[in-house]
């Protein structure tokens, strides 16, 4: 055993020196201008992987401000323009003759042509949120036009711009740090911790079939690991990494990760572009369960069945190491980012004997029933109490579903419908039928499914009644129930109270909250005639703002404000004010 750890000492020396630290072929530089001026700093990454999602573009710092100047990275045209309170809020899209379209999102507004242009198209739909697809030679653009102001609409998190740049054609995300943008990045990935995944039920690592942190704060940038890791069976690895592009950029993805064992390269995963079809395979990519639960994102360095996402350049073995006893495995994992800059970890794998694990008794789950579902079939169940129906290629392997009915509490009208688990990804919707015996003829069309979050609150999935069911889709497992929505929205004015003069102020504004279904719509009227009420769902916030254009100045006014829930719950504010 001393001679074959130093055997392994000696590869991984052999291997520090001779291996490239960089072995990607030279990518083909797009021509861009900088979107903002100065210094550029980043708080997301083309491909970080997400919840949900692997991150399409790359976001810019702004210094936690919305309202800095945002200029066009090449020459073309505005070939859309979307206007929403979720998503990508308000964003501009330009084409350019080198067949790429960029894409500026979050913004807090547009230059002045394209804002009225914007504004008369709303007033002409009577729509807060616009969809517009325009012609070539509606608004020409030039390289380093003012086009706009970042901000924090939609579903932004914080103020930044997020920046996109794609094939016009397929409208395929390419990664634009392969770019003539001037960001500075000499700072390495860093490695935080390893974990193990047992590939089955036969499969030990360090004498448990139980996934776990092999090594923990890692922090290195080129490290070996002294501890060996003593295996049995089929074994998968795992690593929570992220990258710092500069000192003022926040903690970002990484661009590709290798790895090998005994010198084979077994795993390469590389993100240089994806279609949106592909987006939702992060959740198979990352360790879903432990995301959810702690927020970590680790890497899993190996693939499950059903994960088809276009960034595993090489994979063997579904990039499982299969460990035979008495074998010494030299693992090599090897981080890059975008600019060439690599840190790696190395450890080794002994295989050992099967452990002597004496089970105790299984313990048995109230009613709890189970199945095997494969995920390259269409997967249907039907009970006493609800249907579900899973359609192919939904699950990214195949699980021992689990399921449970709940008893019904004397005020409810429905069991708490308990499918498999909320830590288990799903890649597709599908139909959830939940049995109500009980539901009155006048509160049928005010049903719906909801859903308990990990902290125990409840939220809509959404659905309807129809022949004894209530139905709707959904793409996460968990505990499922029957509620019913009668409770119209709360809007709650801010700054208007009746006959008050507003001459002083810049807009009315409003909350509106809703206590189950959601807000469906919002409609403003002033004098009787659409009002353009904007709505920001992140923050309940409806506001008008004071449009000298449309609205007499020095005189009384009469408001009327009406918001509608998913359910039809129907609120209504009205009043007069001074302008």
């Amino acid at each position: 055993m001393i001679r074959s750890i130093i055997t392994a000492s000696i590869f991984f020396l052999f291997l520090n020196i001779y291996l490239p630290a960089w072995s990607q072929e030279e990518k083909k530089t797009l021509t861009l201008t900088a979107p903002l001026k100065g210094e550029l700093h980043l708080s997301g990454s083309f491909g970080e992987v997400r919840t949900n999602s692997f991150h399409a573009g790359i976001d810019f710092r702004t210094g936690g401000k919305v309202g800095k100047r945002v200029y066009a990275s090449e020459s073309g045209y505005v070939s859309r323009i979307k206007v929403s309170g979720t998503g990508f809020g308000k964003a501009l899209y330009i084409n350019h003759p080198n067949g790429t379209t960029t894409v500026y999102a979050h913004l807090n507004g547009f230059a002045q042509q394209i804002a009225a242009y914007v504004k008369e198209y709303q007033y002409k739909k009577e729509q807060f949120e616009v969809n517009i697809h325009l012609a070539p030679g509606t608004f020409k653009i030039k390289k380093g036009e003012f086009i706009g102001y970042t901000g924090n609409t939609g579903s932004s998190g914080g103020p930044h711009l997020h920046y996109e740049v794609r094939r016009t054609s397929s409208q395929t995300p390419i990664n634009p740090s392969f770019s003539t943008l001037p960001i500075i990045d000499t700072l390495p990935p860093v490695i935080y911790s390893l974990w193990g995944y047992p590939a089955d039920s036969s499969s030990y690592i360090n004498e448990e079939n139980i996934k776990k942190e092999i090594i923990g704060k890692v922090n290195g940038l080129d490290k070996n690991i002294n501890d060996t890791i003593r295996a049995y069976g089929t074994i998968g690895l795992g690593i929570e990494t992220y990258d710092f592009i500069n000192r003022g950029s926040l903690r970002c993805g990484v661009y590709s990760i290798k790895m090998l064992v005994n010198t084979n390269l077994i795993y390469h995963y590389l993100v240089d572009q994806f279609s949106y079809n592909e987006i939702r395979y992060a959740n198979s990519h990352l360790d879903y369960g432990l995301t959810q639960l702690s927020g970590k994102r680790i890497h899993k360095l190996y693939k499950e069945p059903n994960n088809r996402f276009s960034g595993y350049k090489i994979i063997k073995n579904n990039g499982f190491i299969k460990v035979k006893k008495d074998s010494i495995y030299n693992v090599t994992i090897t981080v890059h980012d975008a600019h060439k800059n690599t840190s790696k970890i190395n450890l080794t794998i002994v295989g050992t004997n099967k452990p002597n694990v004496v089970n105790g008794p299984a313990r048995q789950k109230n009613n709890v029933k189970n199945e095997k579902w494969l995920f390259y079939k269409e997967n249907t169940l039907i009970t006493e109490d609800f249907k579900i129906s899973i359609p192919k290629n939904s699950l990214y392997k195949n699980i021992e579903f689990t399921y449970d009915t709940i008893s019904k509490l004397s005020n409810k009208l429905s069991p708490i419908i308990r499918l498999h688990n909320n830590l288990t990804p799903l890649h597709r919707d599908y139909n959830l039928a939940i049995k109500v015996d009980s539901l009155p003829t006048h509160l049928r069309d005010k049903a719906l499914i909801a859903t308990f979050s990990l902290d125990g609150d409840l939220k809509a999935v959404g659905g309807k009644y129809s022949n004894g069911y209530v139905s709707a889709t959904t793409n996460s497992f968990g505990d499922f129930i029957v509620e019913v929505d009668t409770v119209p929205p709360v809007i709650t004015p801010l700054n208007i109270v009746n006959k008050k003069r507003m001459t002083n102020e810049k807009s009315i504004r409003f909350t509106v909250d809703d206590n189950l279904s959601g807000v469906k719509s919002i409609e403003g009227t002033i004098n009787n005639q659409w009002a353009l009420f904007k709505h920001d769902p992140k923050n309940n916030l409806v506001f008008y703002e004071f449009d000298k254009e449309r609205l007499e100045k020095r005189q009384e006014h009469t408001l009327t404000l009406k918001v509608n829930d998913n359910k039809d719950n129907l609120s209504e504010y009205r009043c007069t004010f001074i302008w």
